[in-house]
């Protein structure tokens, strides 16, 4: 069983931690692809593709004219990430064992990483999976990446049992191919649902929270069979056969 997550824009890079041995991310050459790209685009080019204002924009373009400074910082990708996400998933405290199951299990998707594992060491940076941003001889960013992500997961899943858990948004998720991944191979979908008065409601925030508990409820319990998922009970979720099918899980609170 694999678990698919989407990274944060927002990132943190100012706390370094001792003792956490990090790993080099898989795709360092395609990344180098997209980063030629990247670097090529002006602050202009950059507010306009990435919808973000003049200041994001200025700072973007920072990441990509410095990435390759030695000078850049480097932190474990689950800790950079400082989204609400990644709050539910809080890696800082996860243990020897905890961080060697997140390691084999958990893949955060990334537009200018490809896929990564949750302590590859990553630098600064925003590229979401969706922009307008093309390597020379793809349509975007999804068919850049489709071959190598999926692949990638393929060979995980080739020694586990073939389920990805998915809880990642649909911009992210949507580079999954299941024609290129092992045959059979379920992708189950992950919905969070909370009570508002006489209503089932997706409430944006608490759902993104969700995501990063969900991921952290498997690697700390360490669970290899997808039909344990189901016994997911942080903040009060609980399993809700209902409104879940085969390949859509749906917890609500």
């Amino acid at each position: 069983m694999q678990i698919v997550m989407s990274p944060a824009k927002r990132m943190n890079f100012n706390t370094q931690e001792e003792n956490i041995k990090t790993t080099p991310p898989v795709f360092s050459r395609k990344t180098g692809e997209v980063l030629e790209v990247c670097r090529k685009l002006s602050e202009t080019d950059i507010a306009e593709k990435m919808k973000v204002n003049r200041e994001i924009a200025q700072q973007v373009y920072g990441y990509f004219q410095s990435f390759n400074s030695r000078t850049i910082p480097l932190r474990a990708a689950a800790l950079a990430y400082d989204g609400i996400a990644y709050k539910g998933l809080n890696a800082h405290d996860f243990n020897k064992e905890e961080v060697l199951f997140a390691q084999k299990h958990l893949n955060i998707l990334s537009g200018l990483y490809g896929a990564l594992k949750p302590f590859d060491r990553i630098k600064p940076y925003r590229l979401e999976f969706a922009r307008k941003i093309q390597p020379k001889g793809y349509k975007d960013l999804y068919e850049f990446w489709q071959n190598e992500v999926n692949q990638y997961l393929s060979g995980k899943l080739a020694k586990d049992e073939k389920v990805i858990i998915n809880v990642a948004s649909k911009e992210y998720s949507s580079v999954l191919s299941k024609k290129l991944l092992p045959e059979k191979t379920r992708i189950v979908e992950i919905s969070f649902l909370q009570q508002e008065g006489n209503d089932l409601k997706q409430i944006v925030v608490h759902s993104k929270k969700a995501r990063g508990l969900m991921a952290r409820f498997i690697i700390k319990n360490r669970l290899n069979v997808a039909e344990d998922v189901k016994a997911f009970g942080y903040e009060d979720y609980f399993y809700y056969p209902q409104l879940s099918s085969e390949n859509k899980w749906v917890f609500v609170r």
